[in-house]
């Protein structure tokens, strides 16, 4: 069963249970199923065809889970685009897919009109309304086909962009197969359940909210709830009136939930446990969630190219508070020295995995797929410890990536937008702790002779450039980048000088000189 069948089966055996609740409408099993029929319907009529890439540029809504069923039902491969992204970055990524169909929604016509003043789109664009109906795909009410050729599970069905250390974009690849172990995994590992009601409001556009609050809850026969992360009052709110059983979120999310002022009469009566991904969740979170609201959370390791790698038991997530858990059932997960050989119990090593989650490759990149996949396993780039328990805890990266609010920055991607700035010389980017964030951007740069800029002159720059998230929250500036005595930059050194200066900057609106 691929997963475009996913759908069909739980209109077969539940037609009229619950699918998914937005924008003041709700679809039960059997009325969704018919409209994903629909969209796959239309999307052949367009001309589409097995592996053939449809881009989708949308919020969270019900036309965007139409579309990622209907793409898997014919085979297509679906391009999340993340409406974060500056428009340079967008079109890159447009032209590297090699889409044949862009759809976005109304809000981002105007982001597409601007890429299309410097290049034309390498295929139609169609706009669709956040609501799924038929209507866009001008499709027949007749029941829709099945396509003329096998989708099978390990045809590719997502390709998501995630930043590398290499300062560019990069499309992993993820397949049917991928997908599905990524919800068994989570379900052999928490209480999902046909009761599971989920708070869908992280981006739909990354892995962890499709992976974590979306496709295991659909697998277990639950039902979503799709909303935007806007107001955090309203979302407290709305956890009870909707009897909420489950929130996938980034800990700034849960953090930011903490200080609305609905919090201290909040009802949490309903949930069975919060989700938390894309950095660590802190202690202090943690105890927070469940001394005030009796909340335990689950938390765990993955990544765009992997999904889940470890869970960490409900039971043990203020016993082993810092630790990522242990490997998920069907992963096999090792700590290896630079030589590939498995390091001492209690060494620190590079945590590489092989399992039926881990993806296919990176699109159109055979030489960034043989650097990351190496004799079958994949290499992570993160450095971590198991404990005498066997509880896994990472203790840094290979790579020099910066992880804020579970978006993944280049440090070198950010460099390059520093360095075109004309009397910039050079700059080095790293990532320091932040409680809310996880890790902070910020930058260390030289002038050239005779010019002159303040922080604020570097920022105004770099906003054309770069998405809101990857701007540096600090910049200060040297006459000279501290080196190793091989000359290279010595970023430890770069964190020591902002470290105790950057949080306290950034609370108060100050990006520092």
């Amino acid at each position: 069963m691929n997963l475009g069948q996913w759908p069909d089966k739980r209109a077969l055996l539940h037609p009229r249970r619950p699918f998914l609740s937005a924008q003041g409408k709700d679809y039960d099993n059997q009325s969704f199923a018919a409209l994903i029929g629909h969209a796959a319907q239309g999307l052949l009529s367009a001309g589409l065809t097995r592996g053939d890439r449809v881009a989708l540029l949308m919020g969270n809504s019900p036309a965007f889970l139409q579309l990622f069923f209907a793409c898997a039902r014919i085979g297509a491969v679906l391009v999340p685009l993340n409406h974060g992204l500056a428009v340079p970055e967008l079109a890159q990524v447009i032209r590297h897919c090699r889409p044949r169909l862009v759809v976005h929604s109304p809000a981002f016509a105007a982001v597409l009109d601007e890429i299309e003043r410097h290049a034309p789109l390498p295929c139609p664009r169609l706009e669709h309304g956040d609501h799924a109906i038929p209507d866009a795909f001008a499709a027949s009410q007749e029941e829709a086909p099945l396509p003329p050729w096998p989708v099978e599970e390990n045809d590719p069905l997502l390709l998501i962009y995630t930043s590398g250390s290499s300062g560019r974009q990069k499309g992993a690849v993820l397949t049917h197969r991928n997908l599905l172990f990524g919800a068994v995994h989570n379900l052999l590992s928490y209480p999902f359940s046909p009761v599971t009601r989920s708070l869908v409001v992280a981006p739909l556009f990354h892995i962890g909210a499709l992976g974590a609050s979306a496709l295991p809850v659909l697998y277990a026969g639950g039902s979503l709830v799709l909303r935007s992360f806007d107001n955090p009052s309203e979302i407290l709110h709305l956890i009870a009136r909707e009897g909420i059983t489950f929130l996938f979120a980034v800990p700034a999310m849960f953090k930011m939930l903490t200080k609305a002022p609905a919090w201290a009469e909040a009802d949490f009566s309903r949930v069975a446990f919060f989700m938390s991904g894309g950095a660590p969740l802190p202690e202090e979170l943690i105890r927070t969630y469940q001394e005030e609201k009796g909340v335990v959370f689950a938390q765990g390791y993955g990544m765009t190219e992997t999904q889940r790698l470890t869970a960490l038991d409900l039971h043990d997530a203020r016993r082993k508070a810092g630790s990522i858990g242990k490997e998920v059932f069907h992963t096999a997960l090792r700590l290896v020295d630079e030589r590939g050989e498995e390091v001492a119990p209690g060494a620190v090593g590079e945590v590489v995995v092989q399992g039926p989650t881990v993806f296919s490759g990176y699109w159109d990149d055979p030489v960034a797929t043989a650097e990351a996949l190496r004799d079958g396993w994949f290499h992570t780039g993160d450095l971590g410890r198991r404990d005498e328990e066997g509880f896994l805890y990472i203790v840094g990266r290979t790579s020099d990536l910066i992880i804020t609010s579970g978006e993944n920055i280049s440090a070198r991607e950010v460099e390059q937008a520093l360095e075109a700035i004309p009397e910039i010389a050079e700059a080095a980017v790293v990532g320091i702790p932040d409680a809310v964030r996880g890790e902070a951007v910020v930058a260390l740069v030289t002038l050239r002779p005779e010019t002159m800029l303040t922080a604020e002159d570097v920022l105004a720059r770099l906003k054309p450039r770069l998405a809101p998230y990857k701007l540096p929250r600090r910049v200060r500036f040297a006459s000279m980048l501290p080196r190793t005595g091989s000359g290279k930059v010595a970023k430890e050194d770069i964190k020591k000088i902002f470290a105790g200066h950057a949080l306290a900057a950034e609370e108060n609106g100050d990006h520092g000189s």
